[in-house]
């Protein structure tokens, strides 16, 4: 080798000359050199051997160099686009879920816990956390640094019993991708046992071992699949512990199917270049899986299956079905296809690309007709659609032999076929409304008032209404941020590329299938487990590794790096590659165990066959395992799909469903004629008087001043609510307080508008006006400020007005009522019969509310004038002129 490395140069020679010294694979080699030569020329070997290491590591030194160049590359385009997405942000003025979480931590890391103690209201008594399992590090330290005090100093012996109530359960936690540390649990949970104790307070960890959905079968089979050490270790910080479960006295009977894996079809070659590259055969393994989740279902319906607790027995319902995969693909897809052309109603997948709906793509398809009238292959799509009803069979009546476009030709043909006049006579309505009104408002009325969603929904099934809804929800929010245009509508969703998260928890009567990561916190009494034969790590290729932080602060970031080939990583990131290979590998056992536990009566476990078979321990293969050990009772039933082998706990028996108990039947219900009849015109709603409104600027501006600046303007408004202010609350205030009180509230809300000297004299003029002897009956005890008043007066020859206001300062003794209003002009009038008509209005409607509360005392009306001190009381007259003005 040597030799023909000398005879080569350049990368050949280098090549030639590693492969001297390592393998193929580039591991160094075992042996360098054959017994004889090593016992002929032993320095020789010595020599070769040294190289060897040099060589080696040379190489490892060079893959760490490649690493970390490919790294360095990775994080300028990641720079850039963080940059990028900050700078959007910023711009729109939003925070995304980690933006909250590092502010707040910066927060209180960064400032002084006592300060935002005082901000949240003097500190914090209690503190409950959710789903504690799923707590990331972050988060914890949040918790910490707010329940710091709970157990320090004063704060754990200030006669305030502090409470840290964190519930969660380590087994289930499957978030780590949104940062959840379920090790953190355990390790948080001791360090608040800890501190607890050490300050002498009561800590107490409570374990719950019944389950309160499943029945013995199922949890006995989920003890027994993470029975074992080195699968328990994946579910539980303890490592050598096994998990218990019991059901409850009143658990239904259970069982657990295990079906036989559905074998791989054999590869075909030479299909031909018109077959999509994705095309599904009904004969490939997901197709065949799915038809016979759908023929189980349709058993277990027929055969009217008894679930729900002892007691409380029911025949099972679509609802109370439940098909669980890890991801999405070609068995979740096969299967929602199953059940549709089953007529077996489903709730669709649990998340959409909204612009893949087809409900969605057939609105697009008509703005594009609209936008656009000569693009007949969108006008031809929509007129297929729901919305028009048209089927290919209209179609060639219209498109091979026209001479323009399909708009011209569905007119032409529509004055002879019907479908194609009502077909024709939508269009055109929508032509007209798409003229005139906004995106939004044209398609909620093609949806509601013209009866779009009722023909989409009965064509596609009620799963389209999420579709619908977030798409009018889009469009709307669209319109508040752009101009209002059909054709930008259709570019911004394009590039949006939404996904809706639908809700999977309202109570429907259809089968749901979702992910497992979806359906935490879910149950159903039939479980199908469907996708159980992937391997933890066959679904992206493991090329961000996460280095270990060492000794680095706990703050800073971590290192991460673009590794290429395993067989490529320095010593150091094979074992962070391993380490990150073992997390994956007991989250996807985390996961495993939330799919078991949603099950309450029956689980029911398939999957197909992999082509290639794999290392890893399979979902499939933990659960066969845990049934073997489990002591379950095994029986194998014959079904035209295969045998089922079936688990069951001895003494488990149904009682059959008696064959005279007939199940009332569930008539279909016609839906009332209201709900399709357009609602009845309203009778116009009654007027609505503030006497406020006539009040404000009328009377003020035209009596004072006319000429007054804006800045002076709003400098009076200011002047009269701080007086307004001080009126209400100062009579409540001790006289010995009442100037610190006044100084203290212009202070923090007059200051920097008015000087000291005038918030000064504010105060002393409004002092003085609740001292004034005369006024002793209008701020005594009893009296009432700002009372707010509605009511309803008569007005002659129309329905009655509403009158909604507030009144500054009301006085009722047993004879007579009091109504006044305070008044800042500088310059109000010397007598009650110049007062400005707004005001005198104002007093006038409130009189006519109060009389008709009052009717056994007299209703008194005056104005206090806080310029001159002076109470100014208003005729009858006067106000019954006004009453009879206003309402008039």
């Amino acid at each position: 080798r040597l030799r023909d490395a000398l005879a080569l140069t350049g990368a050949g020679q280098a090549n030639k000359y590693l492969s001297v010294f390592l393998t193929d694979k580039l591991d160094p080699r075992k042996s360098l050199a054959t017994k004889a030569i090593r016992d002929a020329h032993p320095g020789l070997v010595q020599t070769l051997e040294r190289e060897k290491d040099r060589v080696a590591a040379l190489l490892t030194k060079r893959r760490a160099i490649v690493q970390r160049d490919r790294t360095q590359a990775l994080l300028v385009i990641a720079s850039a686009v963080a940059a990028h997405y900050r700078r959007e942000k910023l711009e729109r003025g939003l925070l995304d879920y980690d933006d909250l979480i590092d502010k707040t931590h910066h927060m209180l890391t960064h400032m002084s816990p006592g300060w935002v103690h005082f901000k949240l209201d003097r500190g914090i008594d209690h503190v409950l956390i959710d789903e504690a399992q799923d707590t990331s590090p972050r988060q914890w330290d949040i918790i910490d640094r707010l329940t710091s005090e709970f157990t320090s100093g004063a704060g754990a012996r200030d006669g305030i019993r502090r409470t840290i109530f964190a519930v969660g359960d380590e087994k289930q936690s499957i978030f780590s991708f949104q940062g959840a540390a379920p090790r953190e649990f355990d390790s948080r949970r001791r360090d608040i046992k800890t501190r607890f104790e050490d300050a002498q307070l009561k800590f107490e960890s409570v374990e719950f071992k019944h389950s309160f959905r499943s029945g013995w079968a199922i949890l006995q089979s989920v003890d027994h699949v993470f029975r074992e050490a080195s699968i328990f270790k994946s579910i539980h910080a303890i490592s050598n512990g096994y998990p218990v479960h019991d059901a409850l006295g009143d658990a239904a009977p259970a069982l657990v199917d295990l079906w036989e894996l559905e074998k791989p079809n054999e590869r075909k070659t030479g299909k031909g270049w018109t077959v999509a590259l994705d095309a599904v055969s009904e004969t490939d393994p997901e197709v065949r899986l799915a038809q016979r989740v759908r023929g189980e279902i349709a058993a277990l319906i027929e055969a009217q299956t008894m679930t729900g607790p002892a007691g409380n027995r029911r025949p099972v319902s679509y609802g109370d079905v439940l098909i669980l995969v890890r991801r999405r693909g070609k068995a979740f897809d096969a299967i929602i296809q199953a059940l549709k052309h089953a007529n077996i109603p489903v709730a669709g997948a649990d998340r959409l690309k909204l612009t893949e709906h087809i409900a969605v793509i057939d609105l697009m398809n008509i703005a594009d007709a609209l936008l656009l009238p000569r693009d007949d292959l969108a006008l031809a799509v929509a007129l297929k659609s729901p919305l028009f009803g048209l089927d290919d069979d209209d179609l060639l009546l219209l498109a091979p032999e026209r001479t323009g476009t399909l708009r011209g030709a569905l007119a032409e043909h529509a004055r002879d076929n019907s479908r194609l006049t009502a077909a024709l006579d939508r269009l055109e309505r929508y032509e007209r409304r798409f003229a005139q009104d906004t995106p939004f408002s044209f398609y909620a009325w093609l949806l509601g008032g013209d009866g779009g969603r009722a023909r989409i929904l009965a064509r596609l099934g009620l799963e389209a209404n999420d579709a619908l809804d977030e798409f009018l929800e889009l469009a709307l929010n669209y319109e508040q941020k752009a101009p209002a245009s059909l054709q930008g509508l259709m570019a911004w969703l394009r590039a949006a590329d939404t996904e809706v998260k639908r809700d999977m928890e309202i109570a429907r009567d259809e089968v749901r299938v979702m992910t497992v990561h979806g359906a935490k916190g879910l149950e159903a009494s039939v479980v199908f487990l469907i996708d159980t034969t992937t391997s933890p790590v066959d679904s992206h290729r493991v090329n961000l590794i996460r280095m270990p932080q060492g000794n680095a602060a706990p703050d800073a970031p971590g290192v991460v790096l673009w590794a290429g080939r395993k067989d490529d990583d320095p010593k150091p990131v094979a074992a962070a590659r391993s380490a990150m290979k073992d997390d994956t590998e007991d989250e996807y056992r985390r996961l495993l165990y939330v799919a078991m536990t949603r099950a309450a009566d029956r689980l029911i476990v398939g999957g197909v066959q992999p082509r290639k078979a794999s290392a890893a321990i399979s979902w499939y293969d933990l659960i066969a395992k845990g049934l073997a050990a489990s002591g379950l009772q095994r029986g194998t039933i014959e079904t035209p799909s295969g045998p089922v082998n079936r688990f069951t706990r001895s003494g488990d028996v149904e009682p059959p469903t008696p064959a005279t108990a007939e199940q009332p039947a569930s008539a279909a219900t016609e839906l009332p004629v209201w709900l399709k009849t357009p609602a009845p015109r309203e009778e116009p709603a009654d007027v609505l008087l503030r006497p406020s409104d006539s009040a404000q600027g009328d009377g003020e501006s035209h009596a004072v001043v006319t000429d007054e600046t804006r800045a002076a303007r709003e400098r009076a408004l200011r002047r009269g609510t701080l007086i307004h202010r001080l009126l209400q609350s100062l009579p409540d205030v001790a006289s010995e307080r009442r100037e610190k009180a006044a100084h203290d509230f212009l202070q923090r809300n007059a200051q920097p508008l008015f000087s000291k000297e005038e918030c000064a004299a504010l105060a002393r003029q409004v002092i003085a006006l609740i001292t004034t002897p005369s006024f002793a009956p209008l701020f005594a005890e009893g009296s009432r400020a700002e009372v707010s008043i509605a009511g309803r007066v008569a007005r002659p020859g129309r329905p009655p007005a509403l009158v909604s206001g507030q009144i500054d300062r009301l006085v009722v003794t047993p004879d007579e009522v009091l109504i006044v209003d305070y008044k800042t002009n500088h310059a109000p009038p010397q007598a009650a019969d110049d007062a400005p008509p707004p005001y005198v209005r104002q007093l006038a409607l409130y009189r006519d509310v109060l009389q008709r509360l009052y009717p056994d005392r007299r209703v008194r009306c005056a104005l206090l004038w806080t310029e001159t001190t002076i109470m100014m009381e208003i005729p009858a007259s006067a106000l019954d002129a006004e009453l009879k003005s206003a309402l008039s």
